[in-house]
């Protein structure tokens, strides 16, 4: 029962969210946002955040005119592999970004999880109530011990 709980759990956190394009201002500072990388801002930030990532996500922790700074919680390199992160700073160049996307919750896809998790914990009950029937003990359990 608990690992279907777990897997629920983790179906149901990983598609809430959507990003869409924003334009970072000043009062964005603290918002959860996922930066675009230009393929010259990929290799110039190697160093920083790997080889070959286009993805960077975190909370903005400050603005200036020429460069944003994230507390980094992931990445995402060009195929596709996401690698987390906890919280280090790195401050991106504002020429090296194609795209600033701030996340928002998706309503339409977070319903649709909510469904199926719940369906995975119901059937994970199931299974177990049919498998698993408890009962125990020899007879009524009236009579003597002998």
């Amino acid at each position: 029962m608990m690992a279907g709980t777990m897997a629920a759990s983790t179906i149901a956190s990983s598609g809430c969210y959507s990003y869409s394009p924003i334009d970072v201002a000043p009062s964005a500072v603290g918002a959860d946002v996922r930066v675009r990388l230009t393929d010259a801002g990929s290799v110039a930030l190697a160093p920083y955040v790997g080889n070959r990532i286009e993805l960077i996500d975190g909370r903005v922790s400050s603005i200036a005119d020429t460069a944003v700074t994230l507390a980094v919680t992931g990445t995402t390199d060009r195929i596709g592999t996401e690698t987390s992160w906890r919280g280090e700073q790195v401050t991106i160049p504002r020429g090296m970004v194609a795209e600033f996307g701030g996340r928002s919750i998706n309503r339409r896809r977070s319903f649709m999880v909510g469904g199926i998790a719940a369906g995975l914990v119901a059937a994970v009950g199931v299974g177990f109530g049919i498998s698993g029937s408890g009962g125990g003990g020899r007879g009524s359990g009236t009579g003597s011990t002998r």
